[in-house]
């Protein structure tokens, strides 16, 4: 099956099973002790794709895009593979800098507790960026949103997080693409970052909140 030779609705529905495998691949791909990097996103791409669209899935785009109702003009195709294997270096460099340490839970009176916050705003921090990141150099033909998303959550999931739904329906969807398009123009993550912490804080509501670093996580 794929694009082109399927209806619309056809494709959308699958889409949807790509994404819901997609994120039991990020789940499982959690408790392994494999590396994040640029492959692991490729995976997770082909995973959404692999049915519907085998043709892009998994594989850097061979043409140029444009963002409806942006003025963000995208990396010229040619430029994407070397975009990603910058985004690999510096995304080893930035997990390696995660401080290593035992889990801490956070509460009231915990004398570890602002060291833990500081801690889970680091990864929160870390899955800003990479969504950030792939959704600029937009690396695939369709479906970087998606791929972003995810990727944000296997940051989140491998440190002991959870994983979150950004929500970029509706009115969601101009407070989502503001605070990407505040990176662009200021490298300004706050709003990003705002948003992933009250996906956060939606999931957490009323549990525990536990931080454990990638050496207990992964």
């Amino acid at each position: 099956m794929m694009k082109g030779l399927i209806t619309e609705k056809e494709f959308q529905k699958g889409e949807v099973v790509g994404v819901i495998r997609a994120s039991r691949f990020v789940r499982n791909y959690v408790q392994s002790h494999k590396d994040i990097n640029v492959e692991t996103i490729k995976e997770i791409h082909e995973e959404i794709f692999k049915d519907i669209w085998p043709d892009i899935a998994g594989k850097y785009r061979k043409e140029n895009l444009k963002i409806k109702h942006s003025g963000l003009l995208l990396p010229h195709f040619s430029e994407v593979p070397k975009l990603m294997d910058t985004l690999d270096f510096e995304l080893k460099n930035k997990l390696e800098q995660l401080e290593i340490s035992e889990g801490i839970i956070i509460g009231e009176g915990d004398s570890k507790s602002e060291k833990a916050f500081d801690e889970i705003e680091k990864v929160v921090r870390l899955s800003a960026w990479i969504h950030h990141k792939i959704t600029f150099i937009h690396p695939f033909r369709e479906g970087n949103g998606r791929t972003a998303r995810l990727t944000g959550n296997l940051i989140l999931e491998r440190f002991g997080l959870v994983g979150i739904s950004v929500k970029v329906e509706k009115e969601n969807k101009n407070r989502y693409c503001n605070a990407l398009s505040q990176v662009d123009k200021f490298e300004d993550y706050e709003p990003l970052v705002q948003l992933i912490s009250e996906g956060l804080i939606d999931r957490y509501n009323g549990v525990e909140l536990k931080y454990y670093n990638q050496s207990v996580a992964s």
